[in-house]
């Protein structure tokens, strides 16, 4: 559980989980009818400690009740409006979570989830071997593959290549899933592609070349993941939140003692080879977070040109406790 001088320090919480249950418990207008705190997220690395914490009972030991709905991670874009209904607390990325807000969803982040950095990096953008590319400045007139065509990954690799002086309009940008990526590489049919924990490792132990993490052109270190919630529900609950808050950061303690019990339970809840999730880096689990982590964001998005509509101000994106 490390922690960096320079991250933010403030607003705590932290969370990911995964489980096979949808959400059930639901009135017809969407109230959620046995108290319990629906959380949505995806079946991922760094979504992943809600559900050390439930196995744990480290929720029950803060009196709370939850209910894991895990979802393919193409659903990340419909968390922000079902917050007040079909959830209580979402995963958010940064890209999602502030075009949600522009698109007049009004949620708050109530803790950030993991850290991303040089020593505890989750994403890499890789050159084909075959390509000879050795930098980003080499994808000039390339194919490079990305999970979606928006989002906060799609957005990283926009302002890598930016920074690095490569032209977007000189690249071609394809969709492909994070699951097929290494053979569309190894088949020549793109020349690089971004892609995260954990099929970075597949991809390094195939030969292909690293060009570096994306997530760290934004800022260095930087918060590539959070939670959100409803403002309204959020101001209403205040300790469910910090129940829920409390209940992650045990799980966190947790997994900084318990190593290889917590990558044991990782790979079969994420459905991952044992020996996949013994080299995965885990993630920088940290629930701190403030508004001045969401600024390089909201500055890239701009820069994107990708949102319509009024982007937030990173102060009216977190959770008032920041403020005092």
């Amino acid at each position: 559980m490390s922690r960096s001088p320079s991250r933010p320090t403030r607003l705590t919480a932290l969370a990911l989980a995964l489980t096979m249950t949808m959400v059930a418990g639901c009135s017809p207008d969407g109230a959620n009818s046995d108290d319990a705190v629906r959380i949505a997220l995806i079946p991922a690395t760094p979504p992943s400690l809600p559900l050390i914490a439930e196995k744990n009972g480290d929720f029950t030991a803060q009196d709370l009740k939850v209910k894991i709905s895990s979802l393919p991670s193409t659903s990340i874009t419909t968390f922000a409006p079902a917050l007040g209904r079909q959830y209580d607390i979402a995963w958010g990325t940064p890209a999602d979570v502030i075009a949600a807000s522009a698109q007049g969803h009004d949620i708050t982040v109530i803790a950030g989830a993991y850290v991303d950095s040089d020593d505890r990096s989750q994403a890499q953008i890789f050159a084909s071997k075959s390509s000879k590319v050795t930098s980003l400045a080499g994808l000039t007139g390339k194919r490079i593959a990305t999970p979606s065509l928006s989002g906060t990954l799609y957005l990283a690799v926009l302002t890598s290549l930016k920074k690095t002086g490569v032209d977007v309009k000189d690249v071609t940008l394809v969709e492909v899933p994070f699951p097929n990526m290494l053979d569309q590489l190894n088949a020549g049919r793109v020349d690089a592609i971004a892609t995260i924990q954990p099929f970075i490792g597949g991809v390094k132990a195939a030969g292909h070349a690293a060009l570096g993490d994306p997530f760290l052109s934004v800022a260095s270190p930087t918060v590539a993941g959070m939670w959100i919630a409803d403002r309204q529900w959020a101001d209403k609950n205040p300790k469910k939140v910090a129940s829920f808050i409390a209940g992650l950061n045990a799980a966190d303690t947790w997994v900084s003692s318990h190593d290889q019990e917590a990558r044991s339970f990782l790979s079969a809840a994420l459905k991952l080879p044992p020996q996949v999730m013994a080299n995965v880096p885990l993630p920088d689990w940290d629930s701190s977070i403030s508004s001045d982590a969401l600024a390089p964001w909201i500055d890239a998005v701009a820069a994107s040109g990708q949102v319509n509509g009024t982007l937030p101000k990173s102060a009216d994106l977190v959770a008032t406790s920041e403020k005092g």
